[in-house]
């Protein structure tokens, strides 16, 4: 052990109390001080799982962070200049067949890693060929690979019902070989109703499409879309007298008329044009304590249907966005508070970088899905931090503010604040927790679901810890984040 310099301690200082400091060879570890408590979460205490702890301690709560016209052109530069996301009002309109061979082969591209499944069994060559098989590939380009045919025209659709985008037109569940049967590795996102999408091409059995939606390629079950014209698509979503689901989930109104529309789960971030013109009695009910939506419903033949459908006033809803202010960034990441973690969107519920998009989708402003290109794409104010020393990066953190994102290796945070202590706490949804007690021993464990934690104790393996794999920290409520 080395001695800590007083420039480190007095950075430190600013963001924990610890116990002990370890320094050896340039590798710092904080080491969390015991305390009494029913879980195994260091610094938490009962009171920071309430949402008006943070409030208490959040300086200016309720100032616009940004404003809707600069959150709009921020969305527009990130979908004109980020190579992941993608503009559908200006997408090509037709591919040729090399140019979507070239799309799904990006998608469904064979991993280098071998594959198992649940029961142990290694995916071979031929399971794989099964699966690419699937995709009828063979009519896109002979077995020599040149072009079979004229441009593939773009279809649309509008999602009906949450579906799940994956790697292969297939449900079933394959795992890496450390054989972790929560992430299923053709997992890729959820696309939500009334999202619009690109339709490509179609499975062998046609129960599948390939879709291109706003920030995600891949395969879709059809039962989860409903063909329509570009136009009609692109209005839907674009409507701007909607009602936003501001709740972890909301659901339509029951009715026994019309089944379609009854009991729809809606996920926070969703938005539905409300109806202006409506009958006295929606499906046998009075709309006068529901909001009249239209919501997108699939026909037999797979075509569009815009129906009327109702969400009563007691859902957590509301008519357009909300302002982008800390307060409302720290109760929307709340209503996630406990929620099962859920890889690709599995489980009907979020990954890290799920949870901090449908946060944000709640003001109108759009990310990326995946963490690297949360991370390592520029479309943010942000400190990017490869380089700096552990000191560096504890200072950096001295600057963050609620609503910040930091990142480390496939994983985001979300800043909720300083404790009293002066602790930093995140918000997130993961899946490990690990962290070294006071007696030098390595601690392992699960959160497993959206935590509220602090930083600095955690480790993200036994040598790295989350501070020295930290590597970018970005904010969206800001024009500029200044070097320390």
């Amino acid at each position: 052990m080395i001695g800590i310099t007083n420039r480190y301690c007095s950075v430190l200082s600013n963001l924990v109390r610890c116990s002990l400091l370890i320094i050896s060879t340039g590798v710092i570890t904080v080491i969390p001080t015991a305390t009494a408590s029913s879980h195994d979460i260091p610094f938490l205490n009962a009171a920071q799982l309430a949402p008006d702890y943070w409030l208490a301690r959040s300086k200016a709560p309720d100032q616009i962070l940004r404003t809707p016209k600069q959150i709009a052109a921020s969305n527009a530069q990130l979908l004109s200049t980020l190579p992941d996301m993608l503009d559908l009002a200006k997408a090509p309109g037709s591919y040729s067949p090399q140019q979507l061979l070239t799309l799904i082969n990006q998608s469904s591209g064979l991993p280098k890693a071998a594959r198992f499944y649940a029961d142990g069994k290694q995916l071979t060559p031929a399971d794989f060929a099964r699966y690419q098989q699937a995709m009828a590939l063979h009519t896109l380009a002979d077995s020599s690979g040149a072009k079979a045919g004229a441009s593939v025209q773009a279809a649309y659709a509008l999602v009906t019902s949450r579906g799940i985008i994956r790697a292969f037109p297939t449900l079933d569940r394959v795992f890496n070989d450390g054989m972790d049967t929560d992430i299923d590795r053709f997992q890729e996102t959820a696309v939500f109703p009334g999202q619009p999408l690109q339709v490509l091409h179609y499975s062998q059995d046609r129960l599948w499409a390939f879709v291109r939606h706003y920030h995600y390629s891949g395969w879709l079950q059809v039962k989860h879309l409903a063909l329509t014209d570009k136009q009609t698509a692109l209005n839907f979503a674009n409507n701007p007298d909607f009602l936003l689901v501001t709740g972890a989930r909301a659901f339509t109104n029951f009715t026994a008329e019309q089944p379609d529309v009854s009991e729809v789960a809606l996920d926070m971030g969703v938005r539905l044009p409300l109806l202006k013109d409506f009958p006295a009695l929606v499906h046998d009910q009075n709309p006068a304590f529901s909001y009249v939506v239209q919501l997108p419903v699939r026909r037999t033949d797979g075509t569009l249907a815009l129906k009327p459908a109702l969400v009563a006033r007691s859902q957590d809803v509301r008519t357009g966005f909300l302002p982008l202010t800390r307060a409302n960034i720290i109760r929307q990441s709340f209503k996630f508070l406990g929620e099962r973690y859920g890889w690709g969107h599995d489980y009907n519920a979020r990954d890290c970088s799920g949870f901090i998009g449908e946060v944000f989708k709640t003001f109108g402003v759009l990310l990326p899905r995946n963490t690297s290109s949360l991370g390592k794409q520029r479309f943010a104010a942000e400190l990017q931090l490869d380089n700096a020393t552990a000191a560096e990066k504890a200072q950096a953190l001295s600057q963050t503010d609620t609503g910040d994102l930091l990142l480390i290796p496939g994983h985001v945070m979300l800043v909720l604040g300083r404790a009293d202590d002066g602790q930093l706490f995140v918000i997130h949804s993961v899946n490990g927790l690990s962290y070294f007690h006071n007696n030098g021993q390595y601690y392992q464990s699960k959160l497993n679901g959206v935590s509220i934690t602090p930083l600095l104790p955690l480790q993200l393996n036994q040598h790295t810890s989350y501070l020295q794999a930290l590597y970018n920290i970005k904010s969206l409520t800001r024009e500029i984040y200044a070097h320390p």
